[in-house]
């Protein structure tokens, strides 16, 4: 065999070896648009066998599932498709730094009065590069240190300068309070980062195990009493807020878990030594998640408290990661028992009302009743016989301003003389009743959403069966329609 036939077989082979062993991983799966955008966003990270993020790749490149009960699932498509890098939004990062008695030791553990060999001294200074390496404008870093007891020192927040100062008010924990609640501190910061919006990052150092109170101290802790916090509890709260943790450890003594809740939330965990080994690691977390890729699809309309989504990329298959389909008010339903059938109750009996109402007052003429931006109040709009474009520019027949995902022109509804039938069509997929789609005939009460936008068609109470224009209603209409909202 010629040199040029074993380079193009190894050549192969190592491309071979990358997609068998390549990593697909769902990171955060987003749900804060359903209500308003029937839209969720799943966030995923493909690395190469050697943990290198794989860049480049398009949407044609995944295949996303979504199931109701996590064993049967159905194939759907996505209508969205971007990498972290190029949303506009930022990431929030919550960090959360281990103040336990151990961390005023030196980096080999021995007992030191010089604060400047302090293991928490290096965690400082390590943080404050990695303070330096948030470029983006709209990131915002949050900061919450724990031992015996949790303490936030600030909400996420887009000023460095402020967080930097933040760090000298982690001061040498006082007798009793050098434990190390590492698992209730996880369900904390968890908490804090449950109503961000877009990608949310919680970054733990600690440098060693588990250490609680109650369990060492054999007495009830000041706040919780007797409960010892377990692992899973940290699991089920990040699962729950749509948190993802990035682990670090820092010390001789290592947490095993902590790589369990992990790499269960969408993250990973690092080994750090000293303040340099740790800087470079909170580098390297930023730059994986800017290299994510963002999958924003509409979910299926199968009822289910609990939804399951997949990732496949090359034929190789995420675990399957849940979000609550059925929040309200940032808060799982099981945890509201009857009160969470409440507003949905409330609101089939409003929307009922309401189309009784509609029925008795029904236009006549086709319009489009149209919610801008998830405003309450609505804008109805006439609708021609011919086409109507949609979009942001000032050009379009009816312009939608301040919906950041509406293109100037997004999509056209055009009417069919020979059917008497209305039609909407779109270059990118946009989602009729909760389907993606770029072409379908309209029904009467058809909810679109445009760009962020929702739009609900009425084809009017009048005989939708007209009389053709000269131009079989295919060209423009007379005088036209132009509306801006």
């Amino acid at each position: 065999m010629n040199t040029v036939r074993k380079l193009g077989l190894l050549t192969v082979l190592v491309f071979s070896a990358q997609v068998l062993w390549a990593e697909v991983n769902i990171t955060q799966i987003d749900p804060g648009r359903l209500l308003t955008r029937q839209q969720v966003d799943v966030y995923v990270a493909v690395t190469d066998p050697a943990g290198v993020p794989a860049e480049g790749l398009s949407a044609r490149d995944f295949r996303l599932y979504e199931s109701p009960d996590g064993e049967q699932f159905t194939e759907i498509r996505s209508f969205g498709f971007s990498t972290v890098a190029d949303l506009d939004a930022g990431i929030t990062f919550y960090l959360l730094l281990d103040n336990s008695g151990s961390m005023y030791d030196t980096i080999d553990d021995e007992r030191t009065d010089d604060p400047e060999e302090m293991r928490i001294t290096h965690a400082k200074r390590a943080t404050r590069v990695f303070l330096d390496s948030v470029d983006h404008p709209r990131d915002r870093i949050g900061l919450a240190s724990f031992n015996t007891f949790y303490r936030t020192h600030s909400g996420p927040i887009e000023s460095r300068l402020q967080i930097e100062r933040l760090l000298d008010e982690i001061r040498r924990p006082g007798p009793g309070e050098g434990f190390t609640e590492l698992y209730k501190g996880i369900i904390e910061a968890s908490r804090e980062l449950a109503d961000a919006r877009g990608r949310k990052v919680l970054i733990v150092l600690s440098d060693g195990e588990n250490y609680p109170f109650t369990m060492h101290r054999g007495q009830p802790h000041p706040e919780y009493g007797t409960h010892v916090y377990e692992y899973t509890e940290s699991i089920e709260q990040l699962e729950e807020d749509g948190v993802s943790v990035f682990g670090i450890h820092f010390g001789t003594e290592q947490e095993d878990n902590l790589n369990t809740i992990a790499r269960s939330s969408g993250g990973r965990v690092y080994d750090a030594r000293d303040d340099a080994e740790l800087a470079d690691v909170y580098v390297d977390i930023r730059e994986r998640v800017l290299r994510e890729y963002v999958l924003s699809y509409a979910p299926t309309m199968d009822p289910s408290e609990r939804k399951y989504v997949q990732v496949e990329y090359e034929e190789r298959k995420s675990d399957p990661r849940s979000y609550f389909a059925g929040t309200i008010l940032g808060t799982a339903p099981a945890d509201l028992g009857f009160w969470a059938l409440l507003p949905v109750v409330l609101a089939l009996a409003l929307w009922a009302l309401i189309r009784q109402l509609r029925l008795q007052n029904r236009r006549s003429d086709a319009n489009l009743e149209v919610l801008a931006g998830g405003r309450a109040a609505t804008r109805m709009f006439s609708l021609p016989e011919g086409r109507t474009m949609i979009g942001g520019s000032d050009n379009a027949d009816l312009t939608i301003h301040g919906a950041p995902e509406m293109r100037a022109h997004h999509a056209t509804v055009l009417y069919n003389a020979k059917t008497g039938r209305y039609r909407v069509e779109s270059d990118s997929e946009i989602a009729v009743n909760n389907q993606p789609t770029t072409k379908q005939d309209l029904e009467a009460g058809d909810v679109l959403n445009i760009g962020g936008t929702i739009v609900v068609f009425d084809e009017g109470a009048a005989d939708p069966h007209k009389t053709p224009d000269k131009d079989g209603g295919k060209g423009e209409a007379k005088g036209k329609n132009k509306k801006q909202l």
